[in-house]
């Protein structure tokens, strides 16, 4: 018995390795060769082939893994006949694309052995028994989007053990039988987005237990019931998004303890009771009808981190609306943008106080404060770090409204009605972004933005106001132009942009050192000039008053040659007020001097 199962091993290996042996391992050059020859005279091939790196297991791959073939704008004859020219050939890839490939024949792929397979946009609508058989084991990817597929019956599927993606997207499925996926074991991804599903019968995905992303979206579904996903236990991400649902039985998610993205938004839901989801990350309720929160239940709900109600009808936010989010501790963001928020409570946002991020945009908010108490109802969020107020109605920013986030990088107040913004507003913040932009502001006090660093902030725009500018009074144009780059407006800023005469002057710069020499030279000019003056003063002093008798000694060249034998008239005779007389009157003077004259020439003679 020993010595039979010897040679029976032997032989199973043997049969083994002929088996593999039969398939061929070509080269891309080679299979290239054989599409050529394949070809009428005169024709383009209608596939090629290429090469990639793939990832693929080890002990998987073999040599022909590394090469894919892509056949494109040709019709199913065509393809047949050049895929079946090849010998059982190993491919990462088979691609056939944008062609007119409307049934797949039982042989279709009798010669090829790839392990992802695409057929996509080919007006793919029928396949034969047994078409995928012979690639089931070995095929890990199939994708056949975009076709006019109505229906895939559960023959179709069956041989597929091995399959790890299917994606059906973008057909025109209606319906899908309850057994059609009860082979696919190993599967982890099924697309079935943009079908035309109006229902789907309790049991489908029962056999589906290692799925991990089912998406529905944009199908006609309307009912979910409490057995529509049954056997989906390790789920992880499930897109309902654009159906026209409008009763849910919240038990369907029950079992999905893995859950980690569900998406309901965009259909017409009313109500939402969701709670016991322990790995719940992202839950999305937008494009729904809900007209309140009192009629949202989120409980138990640890893992949360985003949450969207945006683009409903949701006309305020109570105090106790979030409260079954208090153990969502890390709960890091929550949108309510686009809804018909009038008024939030002063005390709304306690259980959810270590959110980061609140959107809160076109909505028809007036104020920053809560209408019952006047209490600023983000008082509460001291984590924030981006606040989107944009398209509000918000007419004033007051003292207090956001002097608690003092963690606040980035806030959108564009698109409101803001007419005033207290001096102490931005007291305290750390804003990197500030968008003010399409308000209608006209005047801001001096020293609005002293709290706000200059060379922290990124991006400020103030445009779209209806700015009045004073030179010599006005500050923000300057200040805008203090932060440089940071200053990016989408509009026009007005008067903001026209630099006083005044404040050009004081802007311009001027190093320490010119400075410093200007200061100088101005003191040492100034300290001439008194010198100037002194020595000007000392020299007066020496002539005033008159004296007479040095008046007198100042006479003419021609005098003073003449002989010291001449006689003068004594000084002392002469009376001051003969003197002056004498010498304001020029012809005095002559008259005086020719009587000297001939008193000379009497004397010599």
């Amino acid at each position: 018995m020993k010595k039979l199962s010897r040679i029976t091993i032997v032989f199973t290996f043997l049969l083994i390795a002929n088996s593999i042996s039969a398939l061929d391992l070509l080269s891309c050059e080679e299979i290239d060769q054989v599409f050529t020859n394949s070809t009428n005279t005169g024709e383009v091939p209608a596939c090629n082939c290429y090469h990639e790196h793939i990832t693929a297991p080890k002990e998987e791959t073999l040599e022909n893994d590394h090469i894919w073939i892509g056949c494109t704008g040709q019709n199913l004859p065509v393809v047949f006949r050049t895929l079946n020219s090849l010998n059982e050939t190993f491919l990462s890839r088979l691609i056939i694309w944008n062609s007119l490939v409307n049934i797949l024949p039982s042989d279709m792929f009798a010669k090829v052995r790839p392990r992802e397979l695409s057929i996509e946009s080919s007006m793919l609508a029928v396949f034969r028994n047994g078409v995928f058989d012979k690639i089931g084991r070995r095929l890990k990817v199939l994708n056949l989007r975009e076709n006019i597929i109505k229906s895939v019956e559960p023959y179709v599927l069956k041989e597929l053990t091995g399959l790890e993606t299917l994606d059906l997207s973008k057909n025109k499925i209606v319906g899908l039988s309850k057994y059609v996926f009860t082979s696919l074991s190993e599967l982890n991804t099924l697309l079935l987005d943009g079908n035309q599903l109006t229902s789907i019968e309790d049991g489908t995905f029962e056999g589906l237990s290692n799925l991990k992303t089912l998406n529905l979206a944009n199908n006609k579904l309307t009912i979910i019931k409490r057995d529509t996903f049954k056997g989906l236990t390790n789920l992880e991400t499930l897109n309902l998004v654009g159906n026209n649902i409008n009763s849910i039985e919240w038990a369907a998610f029950s079992h999905m303890k893995r859950l980690r993205i569900l998406n309901i938004g965009g259909n017409q839901i009313k109500e939402v009771n969701i709670r016991g989801f322990e790995n719940l990350q992202q839950l999305f309720i937008n494009n729904n009808a809900l007209d309140s929160l009192q009629k949202v239940s989120l409980r138990d709900l640890p893992s949360l981190t985003y949450l969207s109600f945006d683009r409903n009808n949701i006309k305020m936010i109570g105090q106790e609306d979030f409260s079954g989010l208090g153990q969502s501790i890390r709960l890091m963001s929550i949108s309510l943008a686009e809804n018909q928020i009038e008024n939030i409570d002063g005390h709304a946002f306690d259980p959810v106080h270590q959110i980061i991020a609140l959107s809160l945009q076109n909505n028809l908010l007036k104020s920053l404060k809560s209408s019952t108490d006047q209490i600023p109802f983000l008082r509460p969020l001291k984590k924030l770090k981006s606040l989107y107020l944009t398209g509000n109605r918000v007419t004033t920013i007051g003292d207090g409204d956001l002097t608690a986030l003092t963690d606040l990088k980035e806030l959108s107040l564009d698109q409101n009605k803001i007419e005033s913004i207290d001096k102490n507003a931005f007291r305290g913040l750390k804003l990197k972004k500030l968008f003010l932009n399409e308000n209608v502001l006209y005047y801001l006090n001096a020293g609005t933005f002293d709290d706000l660093n200059p060379d922290e902030l990124e991006v400020v725009d103030l445009s779209g106001n209806n700015w009045e500018c004073v030179c010599g009074k006005e500050w923000i144009g300057t200040w805008l132009r203090k932060i440089g780059s940071a200053n990016s407006p989408l509009g026009s800023l007005g008067c903001l942009e026209i630099i006083c005469p005044e404040d050009e002057y004081k802007n311009q710069y001027h190093p320490l050192w010119i400075t410093a020499f200007a200061i100088c030279l101005t003191g040492f000019s100034v300290i001439t000039l008194f010198a100037i003056m002194y020595l000007l003063f000392q020299e007066g002093r020496r002539h005033w008053p008159f004296n007479p008798i040095a008046i007198r000694q100042i006479g003419s060249d021609k005098e003073k040659l003449i002989s010291n034998s001449m006689t003068f008239p004594n000084p002392a005779t002469i009376s001051d007020a003969n003197l002056i007389s004498r010498l304001s009157n020029p012809a005095r003077k002559r008259q005086d001097s020719t009587n000297e004259k001939k008193k000379v020439r009497f004397t010599e003679s």
